[in-house]
This record gives structure tokens, C-alpha cells and sequence, in this order.
């Protein structure tokens, strides 16, 4: 019961703080350029995370859960808005076989990022970023073009950065251990 309570708590911290501007201070900077400068867009992702601060002072394990939670809410209002919205509008075939096809991939991004969050606050950060990297497969199932516009295009791009910048905090706050060399056996 009480990881419900934080995590209602934690999901109304970034809904009303997001409004919020907190410069962070210099040690947190740093954590959040690490993350930053891994991903494709360092300005849309170090908005989303100083957006996010209600401190200026942010230890890593924060920022991680932040992150993780921020991307787990957008995949919500993802699948909300192409079940509620997006699908049923449709009268183009083509948009209603790609919104369908994402409805699928977003119902699965919904779990596994659920499932990201739930281990990440047991801090059983080998399943977390197990779950995190089967949300971004997921992601790559909703296939969207520039060529055929739809609103999905960017709601992809967007989740899939967001995913990307709580699998790179994850990854900080807990290193995936080194890969294992194989050691030739001595023969007497």
C-alpha cells in the first residue's frame, strides 16, 4: 500500500510542480548534461528533466525516478489519445491500420514502463532497465512516416526520447554490470 501512496504522491508532485522553474545547482547540472548528451535532442531533454525539479539540489535515484515516471505518463495519455481520440476518428484505412497497429504497441509500452517504475522503486534496477528496454521495442512497433503524417509522429518521437532519457538515468543510478570475458582454460 505504501508504494501506491508514493507513487500517487510522486505522479502529484510532477503534475502540479511542472509549472514550477527550478534552476538546479551545479551537481545536478552535471547529472543532467550525462544524461543529456546521450540523447538525440540535449535541449528537449534537459527541459524535461529541469522541468521536473522541485529542488535545486537533485541526487541521480530522484532524477531517475522522474524521468521513469514522466515517460510511463506519456505513454498513458498516448494510448488514451489513440483510443479515445485518434482511432476512432479515422476514416483513412491506412491511418486506422497505424493507429491500430500503435494502440497495440502502446498498451505493451504502458505495461512495461509500469513494470520499469514498480522495480525501480524495489531498486531492482536489472529488471527496470529490462523493462525499459522492451518499452522502446514496443515503441518501434507503432510505425509512423513523415511521409503519411499523422499526430503519432511525434507523439513516437516524444515517447521514444522520453524512454531513451529514463533508460540513460537508470543506467547512471545503476551501471549495468560489465560484460563477462571468456578466459581460456589452461590445459596441464
Amino acid at each position: 500500500m505504501t508504494y501506491v501512496h508514493l507513487l500517487v504522491s510522486l505522479l502529484i508532485c510532477i503534475t502540479f510542480t511542472s509549472s514550477i522553474s527550478v534552476v538546479p545547482d551545479p551537481s545536478t547540472q552535471d547529472l543532467i548534461n550525462r544524461i543529456c548528451k546521450q540523447t538525440i535532442d540535449f535541449r528537449f531533454c534537459n527541459k524535461t528533466i529541469t522541468s521536473q525539479l522541485i529542488r535545486r539540489r537533485t541526487s541521480i535515484k530522484t532524477i531517475a525516478k522522474l524521468t521513469a515516471a514522466k515517460a510511463w505518463i506519456n505513454a498513458i495519455e498516448t494510448l488514451d489519445n489513440i483510443e479515445g481520440s485518434l482511432l476512432p476518428k479515422a476514416k483513412d484505412p491506412r491511418s486506422k491500420a497505424e493507429f491500430a497497429a500503435c494502440r497495440k504497441a502502446y498498451r505493451l509500452v504502458d505495461a512495461h514502463l509500469d513494470n520499469a517504475l514498480k522495480y525501480l522503486y524495489l531498486k531492482d534496477y536489472r529488471f527496470m532497465r529490462a523493462y525499459q528496454a522492451l518499452a522502446l521495442v514496443n515503441i518501434t512497433m507503432c510505425r509512423t512516416s513523415f511521409f503519411h503524417p499523422t499526430p503519432m509522429v511525434y507523439a513516437n518521437w516524444n515517447m521514444r526520447i522520453l524512454t531513451d532519457i529514463a533508460i540513460y538515468a537508470g543506467k547512471i543510478l545503476a551501471p549495468p554490470p560489465p560484460l563477462r570475458t571468456k578466459t581460456k582454460k589452461k590445459t596441464p
